[in-house]
């Protein structure tokens, strides 16, 4: 903190030496304190040494002489120096910038409901306006903008925009750069707009961690910033009618090498654990407490009973399978809720990415993003008001159409009624909810009694790989890399965190600091299916791998899984079968169902109890277990199946009729699984036309690549060898939003992965020099096959 405001206060005297702030913000002036103190010590050798860049900036801020440009430039600033200089905090708080359009929509709607609701807008005596997350200021600075327009327009005076900004409005920023900006940038809307008036500083921005500032109060030391803390207590007095931010993102922490967890607020977190985990039916919690959640779930209770709330987030709450208790609680809060959904999921692949559009924040988000204005007006009413923006925008084009609209008041709106499960978009199909669930969180019901997620290792770099003795060597490096470090804990000296060096993960610092030993053992090197048709040699240890699973423990002995997209996944429902332990994103939150229980004894006498599949299922269908597990894979791979119960299937695990035609299931089904199972067994399709274009060509590859992005029946395999003719209806058989034939260009190249430096080169996999060359015209066949095979499937009825 005291570093930004080194760094930044010759900036601001360079831009803004008109005004006081630098001397009389009671942040800025407890900063210098502590910098005077520091220099005294002889700390100013080291701002000397910034004196160059200094410089640079005094010379580019020449000739700016207007408060908008000097905003614009400070902006630049911060994009290109302190989110790479802070990166770190930018990353932890999920800092984005709003759209200016994104944020007039807001702040016009916001005023036009208040009126609508409560008789009295934004201009009006005692409406307080918070922005909790205040980054660049940027919503109050509008907002002073929406009522110097009003003013011109002769709807209020000068008194009542004076008024509102020194005590109506009010802003919260715990990043000191962002929170510098934010006072600037607001200080010098109102200086404009008072014109000739005094200069007047603005008292409503607090320096402050808005979650934290109601469950402790003061958030920052009283000795040194109790002039901060005080307009804190102020602002925490009045009641808040408005509340309008673009709440952070960040989920939290990524990556544990960087040590940079995200806060927790026990008081907070028990509120969302008391209403919108408790009305969840996912059994999946975390996503209900990202922060963009948090900050709805703080806005509703500082408002209290009635008030408005203006927020750009995050969008994935719409319809995620795993916030159906948040939804549920939104609508119980509010009286009026209106839902802009602006797209942009980039977390999507193929058509589905590029219907999804542009992404609003640019860089700063992959993630969908919606505008919510929501309303407690004391009513009994309840109404959920929904648009959706429109497929193939660009992020211009959606700029244009939140223009146009202007408001809530200028968009067409659908009513929307939400269901039983709490769904809002793609509601789920009631009868679904009778058949047979998959699996079930008791283990009593389902049609697989143990099911289980994909492994997650947190560290693949080190533990995965296509060579087995280049993964022992990455593993035995770890080892002892982290036994070394497990010494220095003890010398009392912290862990070195360098991602070269070493991965760590909360389990294994934690192990780390119980003192645990890890030795090598050879045993654990085992096949894993990565990604779909993709092999890699894994390292199976229960502390090297996050997430063992019940994988564990089961695939001692042989054993088969058949494994789905899991709960709330983003793409459309894929299935797959292997008999080696699958990674959880070999499909998206993927889900494995495994033919056999291998943690009970083998014995004759026990055979049956070692069936993973629900014998009494079995007997409502009338077959064998084994002809149950081919069924529910020939079940699970049929598109009319797929199709119907897309919303279902999106949302939560798949439940499976009992259909007509059964047998014929069960035939298909059983092919399948031998088909995809055993792929590297069949032979590759010898219908292509295969061009050398050297005498001895190499078949290795560095990156196997389409002829282009349009034309896929060509496939550039290296630069001595082309494959053409390729059918294109191979490409239909699409896995986890991919063609088959696509994962094997997307997996079979080598890669470097960019924090550990350590390269994963396919054509070490096997000793057979030509195996990946074959296995990309064996996997051609399997997708024509898998194709054919599914047409082969009777019309999807379910039995009465």
């Amino acid at each position: 903190m005291l570093a930004q405001h080194i760094i930044t206060k010759p900036i601001f005297e360079a831009l803004f030496d008109q005004y006081s702030f630098v001397n009389d913000n009671p942040v800025s002036r407890a900063m210098e304190d502590m910098v005077e103190k520091m220099t005294e010590a002889g700390f100013d050798q080291e701002q000397a040494a910034l004196e160059p860049f200094y410089e640079s900036v005094r010379l580019r801020a020449t000739g700016i002489d207007n408060a908008a440009a000097k905003q614009q430039f400070i902006v630049t600033l911060y994009d290109k120096f302190f989110s790479t200089g802070f990166r770190d905090t930018a990353d932890k708080l999920g800092i984005v910038f709003t759209p200016v359009q994104i944020v007039d929509f807001i702040v016009k709607s916001v005023d036009e409901v208040l009126k609508e609701h409560f008789g009295r807008g934004i201009d009006a005596k005692n409406v307080h306006v918070l922005d909790p997350f205040t980054g660049t200021g940027t919503f109050i600075a509008r907002t002073l903008e929406y009522l110097n327009q009003e003013m011109k327009d002769g709807k209020i005076t000068l008194a009542d925009i004076t008024r509102k900004y020194t005590q109506e409005l009010h802003a919260n920023e715990i990043v000191l750069l962002s929170y510098y900006i934010a006072a600037i940038n607001i200080e010098s809307v109102f200086d404009e707009i008072n014109g000739p008036e005094k200069y007047i500083p603005f008292d409503g921005i607090v320096l402050a961690d808005t979650f934290a500032s109601t469950e402790y109060g003061e958030t920052l030391s009283e000795d040194i910033f109790g002039g901060n803390n005080k307009r804190l207590k102020k602002e925490q007095a009045v009641p808040i009618t408005a509340i309008i931010s673009n709440p952070p993102y960040s989920v939290g922490q990524k990556n544990q090498n960087d040590d940079n967890q995200n806060a927790h607020y026990p008081v907070l977190e028990k509120q969302i654990a008391d209403t919108y985990v408790t009305g969840s039916k996912s059994g999946y919690s975390k996503a209900a407490y990202d922060t963009y959640i948090k900050a709805f779930r703080w806005a509703t209770d500082r408002l209290g009973e009635r008030g408005v709330i203006g927020f750009v987030t995050n969008g994935s709450f719409l319809d995620s399978g795993s916030t159906d208790g948040v939804r549920k609680a939104f609508y119980r809060d509010f009286n009026y809720l209106y839902i802009y959904n602006l797209r942009g999921n980039q977390r999507t692949q193929g058509e589905t990415s590029r219907k999804e559009g542009g992404k609003i924040f640019g860089s700063g988000s992959r993630a969908p993003i919606s505008i919510s204005i929501f309303i407690k007006d004391g009513s009994k009413e309840h109404h959920l008001y929904y648009k959706d923006i429109g497929d193939y925008l660009t992020r211009q084009q959606k700029f244009e159409e939140i223009t146009k609209a202007g408001s809530v008041s200028g968009i067409n709106w659908t009513e929307v009624f939400p269901d039983e499960n709490g769904d809002w978009l793609n509601q789920r199909d009631p009868k679904y909810l009778s058949y047979t669930p998959i699996a079930d969180e008791k283990k009593t019901q389902g049609v697989f009694p143990k099911n289980a997620l994909g492994i997650v290792t947190n560290r693949d770099a080190w533990v995965y790989g296509f060579n087995r003795v280049q993964v022992s060597n990455n593993v035995s490096t770890l080892i002892e890399h982290y036994n070394a470090e497990r010494e220095r804990l003890r010398g009392g000296v912290e862990f070195n965190r360098d991602p070269k060096y070493i991965k760590w993960t909360r389990k294994l610092e934690r192990f780390a600091r119980q003192g645990g030993e890890i030795e090598f053992d050879g045993k654990k090197l085992r096949l894993s299916l990565y990604r779909p048709f993709t092999k890699k040699w894994l390292y199976y240890d229960s502390v090297l791998n996050e997430e063992t699973r019940l994988y564990y423990k089961q695939f001692g002995k042989k054993n088969e899984v058949i494994f789905t997209t899991g709960r709330g996944a983003s793409r459309n429902f894929s299935t797959l079968a292997t008999d080696l332990i699958p990674n959880m994103d070999c499909l998206e939150k993927a889900q494995g169902f495994m033919r056999f229980d291998n943690e009970v004894p083998e014995d004759a006498f026990l055979q049956m109890s070692r069936d993973n599949v629900s014998a009494e299922f079995a007997k409502r269908l009338g077959l064998s277990t084994e002809e149950t597990y081919a069924y529910v894979y020939g079940l699970l791979n049929s598109p009319e199946y797929q199709q119907k119960y897309a919303n279902d299937l999106q949302k939560d695990l798949a439940r499976i009729p009992i259909v007509k035609n059964i047998k014929q299931y069960v035939t298909i089904g059983q092919e399948l699984l031998d088909l995809h199972i055993n792929y590297e067994n069949v032979k590759p399709y010898d219908e292509c036309k295969i061009v050398f274009h050297s005498n001895k060509p190499s078949y290795k590859v560095k990156k196997i690549r389409f002829k282009s992005r349009s034309d896929h029946s060509v496939i550039n395999y290296n630069s001595d060898i082309t494959i053409e003719n390729i059918p294109i209806h191979a490409y239909d058989y699409v896995v986890n939003g991919r063609s088959a034939i696509g994962w094997i260009l997307d997996q079979y190249q080598v890669k470097t992965d960019k924090s550990s430096q350590i390269t994963d080169d396919p054509n070490e996999y096997s000793d057979d020099p030509k195996y990946i060359f074959k296995l990309l015209l064996k996997v051609i066949r399997v997708s024509l096959s898998t194709l054919d095979l599914i047409a082969q499937l009777p019309t999807f009825e379910v039995a009465d």
